[in-house]
């Protein structure tokens, strides 16, 4: 007997019917294998992606100080508060950023501090303030590493030759044993004395620092010190940079002050 195989569009007799019933049945039985090779290869994949979001999400950030910058101009590192009634650590040391101006050597900008005063550092320092004689505290600028640092307060004494002539009295300020004057000088409304001493109190031990130490009239009347400190390492240039930067962009509280140059 003869049937018409759909499939093959064509007449088959019995012997052919079996033959392409059995190859459907096997074709059918390895669609089916496949399929489920498909679904669980999917399945598998479906885990491992599963696993490895989840990791990746819960992978720690990179360590602060990996992100901090890492040069003179760029670092910066959090310090403690220093002495009582002192502002805590900052991270960022501004209000907000100036905009540069000309003039400003590159890596630097000018900032309006919490304080009230305008001066310009290194991009990226951090900041601490202590309370101290004067409106504005004693505040401290340093670079990553804590290598330099900018001082800014305000002066007690009458004028800047007052105030070094008692600073140089060890009988009223007692110094380290390596201290040594290097040079005393007069600049625009004030004197700049630079000296090198030892170990600072509370500043990392990293062998005599350089001091330029800036007292000086600003637009208000009263008397203020930019004090600029490098270690051994330090370029002495930069640190005479520091300080002649934060002086010539310096504008107190409550005044408004040209851009120099």
């Amino acid at each position: 007997m003869r049937v018409f195989d759909d499939d093959r569009q064509e007449w088959v007799g019995h012997e052919q019917e079996r033959q392409a019933v059995a190859l459907h049945d096997r074709d059918a039985a390895r669609q089916r294998a496949a399929w489920r090779g498909a679904v669980t290869v999917l399945a598998v994949c479906g885990l491992a992606f599963g696993t490895w979001a989840l990791g990746w999400k819960d992978e720690p950030e990179p360590t602060a100080y990996l992100l901090a910058p890492q040069s003179s101009a760029n670092s910066q590192e959090s310090q403690n508060s220093q002495g009582a009634g002192g502002d805590s650590a900052e991270r960022s040391p501004t209000d907000g950023p100036s905009p540069v101006a000309d003039g400003l050597p590159p890596g630097y900008e000018t900032l309006t501090d919490a304080r009230g005063f305008r001066v310009a550092l290194p991009i990226g320092w951090s900041r601490t303030s202590t309370a101290g004689q004067g409106g504005i505290g004693v505040v401290n600028y340093r670079n990553y590493g804590a290598s330099q640092r900018l001082q800014v307060y305000e002066v007690s004494e009458p004028t800047p030759e007052a105030s070094f002539r008692d600073f140089l009295d060890d009988t009223k300020v007692p110094k380290s044993p390596s201290f040594q004057k290097l040079s005393l000088e007069t600049i625009d409304e004030g004197q700049r004395l630079t000296y090198v001493t030892g170990r600072i109190e509370d500043e990392p031990d990293v062998g005599p620092w350089y001091v330029v130490d800036d007292r000086f009239t600003a637009a208000d009347g009263k008397l203020y010190a930019v004090v600029g400190y490098g270690s051994t390492s330090t370029d002495r240039a930069l640190v005479r940079q520091l300080a002649s930067n934060a002086r010539a962009w310096f504008c107190p509280p409550g005044s408004v002050c040209q851009d120099p140059g």
